[in-house]
């Protein structure tokens, strides 16, 4: 899996987020109503994950890379040394 790996396209949920946990990925989403759901599942079995970014599209529009890309950074810039196992966080526009 790479960040152009398209083969993930419309593939469930959890499938993604297995893939990401394989690679020690961090997943950036918006989809702000299944992922709980397979989050939510992932720790009723004990089971972990690598990390999970949620982004609104209120607060940074998705066409909006530069944005994105700039709110990223400055995550990864206040916590790079943070273990981001079972991590979810709200990205914050900057």
């Amino acid at each position: 899996m790479t960040c152009l790996d398209i083969s993930f396209v419309g593939q469930q949920d959890g499938r993604l987020l297995s893939a990401a946990t394989q690679e020690s990925l961090t997943l950036v989403t918006y989809d702000l109503r299944t992922i709980p759901t397979v989050l939510s599942e992932l720790f009723a079995d004990a089971e972990a994950h690598s990390a999970v970014i949620f982004v609104d599209d209120a607060s940074i529009r998705s066409n909006n890379f530069g944005r994105l890309e700039r709110a990223l950074a400055a995550l990864w810039q206040r916590y790079p040394e943070e273990d981001w196992t079972n991590r979810v966080a709200f990205l914050e526009p900057v």
